[in-house]
């Protein structure tokens, strides 16, 4: 993330003397202290260890929906909260942030999103300062396993930020190794961003921050730029290595590599409904790819664009996650973590692309205009190889 703090998560807690944890939000902000440390269960790893100051103990439960609530014994404004998560470093934990003053009622601060998963000291989450006496984080497992794992957790009062830090799409999404290629530029040139640029770059409308900054909108209209090698334009993050210095170029049959894409499907074009949200690449051409086909969503097999259907009733909207896991010469494709199909198939200088592919064109979609487009929405992107 390019911001030191990010959007809301949930957490709280006192950090003691003794322990050694990463620094409070941009703006001094006070660390609020916990009275009582409650969660929905736990296995044997207690919800009281987010308090005690030590990034050796953690509080752990399995399944989506796990919860833990941090009671600050009276409400309080709080503007932003800190958490450490266990193996943070290694992965990235899926939760929201919720606060509440009486424990029934609960206002979502934070929507859906992804840890870094570049550390394991705290992660400092800001959102629009409100009056609370309890914060809840809800977990929804990690990219490795379905566990909900927390060390430390802070809560902060108001910093005077009002949650406005957020202003690009690098703000809302880890940027750190995409490029983003746009509908825009000369014939068969789109307009490429890069890194270190891409970190403070948007264009409205076709990547730009959405949803009071929670996601990141992308939009490629059917009478775009496109790149000499396709006859559809895009707005698409290109994986990279390298903080984005190179590009990313792996095995199918060595490693495993892992694309995780929290999204909604906003707008189909006219005539040709069809639009591309994921897909896995080689150095040839795609090898699958998650595509709506007005309401029916297909995961694809090279040339066969209809090899599974994962439903034929979405509604545009519906917020989903779609998955590739790709290991030992397979693809595995999940939808909302139920595994779907798995693709044998070897390939190499592959690398990972997410937004909005839109596969339609002036030829077959009309009008032929920039209000003729398809547009997605992602809420939370990552990517590990291992």
């Amino acid at each position: 993330m390019r911001r030191t703090t990010t959007i809301a998560l949930p957490a709280a807690l006192v950090l003691l003397a003794t322990a050694t944890l990463a620094a409070a939000p941009a703006q001094a902000a006070t660390v609020l202290p916990v009275t009582a440390v409650t969660a929905s269960s736990h296995d044997g790893n207690v919800p009281a260890n987010v308090n005690d100051g030590n990034l050796a103990t953690r509080w752990s439960a399995l399944g989506a929906g796990s919860w833990i609530r941090l009671d600050l014994g009276a409400s309080k404004p709080v503007g932003s909260v800190g958490i450490s998560w266990y193996n943070g470093n290694q992965r990235q934990a899926t939760f929201t942030v919720q606060t509440s003053t009486d424990a029934s009622s609960w206002t979502t601060v934070v929507p859906q999103r992804q840890s870094s998963g570049s550390t394991t000291q705290l992660e400092n989450y800001d959102f629009t300062d409100r009056s609370a006496r309890y914060v809840r984080i809800v977990g929804y497992g990690n990219t490795a396993n379905d566990w909900n794992s927390i060390t430390e957790a802070k809560v902060y009062g108001t910093d005077g930020t009002g949650g406005g830090d957020c202003t690009v799409p690098a703000d809302v999404l880890n940027l750190t190794n995409w490029k983003i290629t746009l509908p825009t530029g000369s014939s068969g040139s789109p307009t490429e961003i890069k890194q270190p640029a891409l970190d403070s770059f948007q264009v409205s409308p076709y990547f730009v921050t959405a949803d009071s900054c929670q996601s990141v909108q992308f939009r490629s209209p059917v009478n775009g730029v496109t790149t000499s090698g396709s006859s559809y334009a895009r707005s698409e993050l290109r994986e990279m290595a390298n903080n984005g210095s190179s590009n990313a170029s792996w095995s199918s049959t060595s490693g495993t590599h892992t694309l995780v894409v929290d999204a909604v499907f906003d707008t189909l074009p006219s005539t040709k409904p069809h639009v591309v949200v994921a897909q896995i690449h080689d150095s040839d051409d795609d090898v699958t790819v998650f595509r709506l086909e007005g309401s029916s969503l297909y995961v694809t097999n090279d040339n066969d664009t209809h090899y599974h259907l994962i439903t034929n009733n979405y509604q545009l909207g519906t917020r989903f996650q779609a998955k590739f896991v790709v290991s030992g010469g397979q693809v595995k494709a999940y939808y909302n973590n139920v595994l779907q199909t798995t693709i044998t198939k070897s390939f190499s200088g592959a690398y990972f692309k997410a937004g909005a592919y839109t596969q339609a064109n002036c030829a077959n979609s009309s009008p032929c205009s920039s209000g003729n487009y398809g547009q997605t929405r992602i809420f939370g992107l990552s990517v590990t190889h291992s």
